[in-house]
This record gives structure tokens, C-alpha cells and sequence, in this order.
């Protein structure tokens, strides 16, 4: 059983943003609230009380480094690189292998949070048989469902993930805790099967490796699209009014 606290993130920040159409910016230096997709998460990672960061750059990887070490966030940044950003998100992960804990948090750069979310995932330790945490929302709020990563749920333990998934219980919404059997999960999706986060983490599940975690009553968004960006906006605006 794992006691020692998360202390290490490692951010999915490799790819184009071909569907926000941000005229040329890369998906982790589009702005939200005036910010880029990356300050939001790094802030989020340092909120959360980690100490490093591991970020996976990709397309644009110099323009992205150079923004991140512009940012001035108080946590020690190793980027990594993905020589080939149009490949599924697993690779991304899979490049982080060397530099990842014995037990970090993965997130998206897409997915904004209202509050920190992360300590949720590491407020139970891991016993024997789990290897991997991921958050999930049951009762999610403007959110483009048919487009979202479903999960079923046996009280704590995922069964299925994946876009198709039905009948589902809850979304993911993109923030998870891991080990380094993540790794072996990547390197056993069939050939025939695109090498993604969720595909690791259907491995994970089938062996019951995979627990979840609920989040309730924090507002977040997985910003994908100019409407998704447009509700994000509007979000972190309300958000800022009310603190």
C-alpha cells in the first residue's frame, strides 16, 4: 500500500489543436480567461502540491518550451519530447516513461478545473491490486457528452472506458493517478487498437487494476472546440466573479 504523497505530474501537451481552430497556436498555448491551456494546468499541478511537472511537448515543442519557461510557475518543468505529436495520446505518455515517478498524476492540457482536483485521486492510498485512478464525473454540466470518454463503474473498480461505452455511469474527466504498470498497460494494446490513454487504461481494468474516483460539485470543461472554448470562457469568468 502506497503512503508517500503525489508530488509529480506529467501534462499531455503534444498536439495541434486542429479542431479549435486557433489560427496556428498550438493546443497547450491557446488562451482561456487570458491564460494558455498550459498556465492553467501547471497552476492546477502546483495547487494540487506537486513539485515537478513532466511535459510532453510535440508540435511547436520550442514555441510551447519557451512559453512554459515564460510562466514563471514555482515547479521544477522537464519537458520531453513525442517526435511524432499526430500519434494517439499514449505515445505522448509512453515517451515519459524514463522520467515518470513510482507514483504521478497524468493530466490532460485540455481539461480546466475550477479548483484543484488532483489530491482527490491520492486521498486513498493504492492497495495491492491497483495500479492506476482515474476522476470521474456521474453527473457532468455542459458538456458534449457524445464526444466525452464514458465509464461503468462496479462500485470503485472502472470495467469499461472508452467513447462507446454503453450503458455508462459516469465521464472521465481527464485527470488521473498511475504507476509505472501504465507503461506495461501501453505496451500491451493490440496492434489493431489506436494507442491512446483510454486503451491503457482498458488494459488496466481488465485485470481490475483501475479504480475511480468521483468528482461532485466542481465545474470543469475538456476544451476541444471553439464552443468548447467559448463555455470555458464564460466559465472562468462567472469563476473569477465570484472569488
Amino acid at each position: 500500500m502506497s503512503t508517500a504523497p503525489v508530488r509529480q505530474t506529467v501534462i499531455l501537451a503534444a498536439g495541434a489543436g486542429t479542431r479549435l481552430g486557433a489560427a496556428g497556436d498550438p493546443k497547450p498555448l491557446v488562451t482561456v480567461g487570458g491564460i494558455p491551456l498550459i498556465g492553467h494546468a501547471l497552476r492546477h499541478a502546483h495547487a494540487s502540491g506537486c513539485t515537478e511537472a513532466i511535459v510532453v511537448i510535440g508540435y511547436e515543442g520550442q514555441r510551447v518550451r519557451a512559453a512554459i519557461e515564460g510562466i514563471g510557475v514555482p515547479l521544477a518543468v522537464r519537458f520531453v519530447s513525442n517526435p511524432d505529436p499526430d500519434t494517439p495520446n499514449g505515445r505522448s505518455l509512453l515517451v515519459a516513461e524514463s522520467c515518470a515517478a513510482g507514483q504521478f498524476y497524468l493530466q490532460m492540457v485540455d481539461h480546466l478545473f475550477t479548483e484543484p482536483v488532483l489530491p482527490l485521486l491520492s486521498a486513498v492510498p493504492f492497495d495491492a491490486h491497483t495500479d492506476g485512478r482515474v476522476l470521474v464525473d456521474r453527473a457532468p454540466v455542459d458538456l458534449d457528452v457524445d464526444d466525452a470518454t464514458k465509464v461503468r463503474l462496479a462500485r470503485d473498480r472502472v470495467t469499461a472506458i472508452g467513447k462507446s461505452v454503453e450503458p455508462w455511469d459516469a465521464i472521465d474527466a481527464g485527470c488521473f493517478v498511475l504507476t509505472h504498470r501504465v507503461f506495461d498497460a501501453l505496451r500491451a494494446v493490440p496492434g489493431h487498437e489506436p494507442l491512446t490513454v483510454s486503451s491503457a487504461m482498458r488494459q488496466l481494468a481488465a485485470s481490475g487494476a483501475l479504480a475511480a474516483t468521483e468528482l461532485a460539485g466542481i465545474g470543469w470543461i475538456d476544451v476541444d472546440t471553439p464552443a468548447d472554448r467559448d463555455r470555458a470562457e464564460r466559465r472562468v469568468a462567472a469563476y473569477s466573479a465570484r472569488t
